[in-house]
């Protein structure tokens, strides 16, 4: 069960991110206590959406799970709902620093200062913008099943 004090940091956080000048490339759906379903394009591709499912099990503390949700079905572990980016692998996981599954993939990167989360600040909007950028500068297309 989520703690109290994760929700309301979270919920706070979630408003603040709706305020930010960038909030406007997402369309955001608060679908649990720390899940948030983030609509997101590519710069210059804006008629390619995708969906992208960011979850926590207590934040801001730890990593958060970020998948792909297929926009016809809302299905998890679709891999045409992926875009085609920089350590992207559909359907599974997107292997980065700032992701659990990229911290599962590696453990070694959890005594390595330089990979290790960094839990201050708005979690969230890092966890927004860092997605929007890696979208924003690799993106190369939907994934092709």
């Amino acid at each position: 069960m989520t703690d109290e004090l994760s929700k309301a940091i979270f919920e706070s956080d979630l408003e603040d991110v709706k305020a930010a000048e960038d909030a406007a490339r997402w369309s955001l759906d608060h679908r649990g206590d720390l899940e948030v379903w983030a609509t997101v394009s590519p710069a210059g591709h804006d008629a390619d959406k995708f969906m992208a499912r960011l979850f926590w099990t207590r934040y801001p503390d730890d990593l958060p799970s970020v998948k792909f949700v297929d926009l016809e079905t809302g299905a998890i572990g679709v891999a045409k709902a992926w875009p085609n980016a920089r350590g992207f692998r559909p359907p599974s996981d997107i292997c980065a620093t700032w992701t659990l599954e990229g911290h599962q993939t590696h453990p070694e990167w959890k005594s390595d200062a330089r990979y290790r989360w960094d839990g201050r600040g708005n979690v969230l909007l890092k966890t927004l913008r860092t997605l929007q950028s890696e979208l924003d500068e690799s993106y190369q297309g939907r994934f092709q099943t």
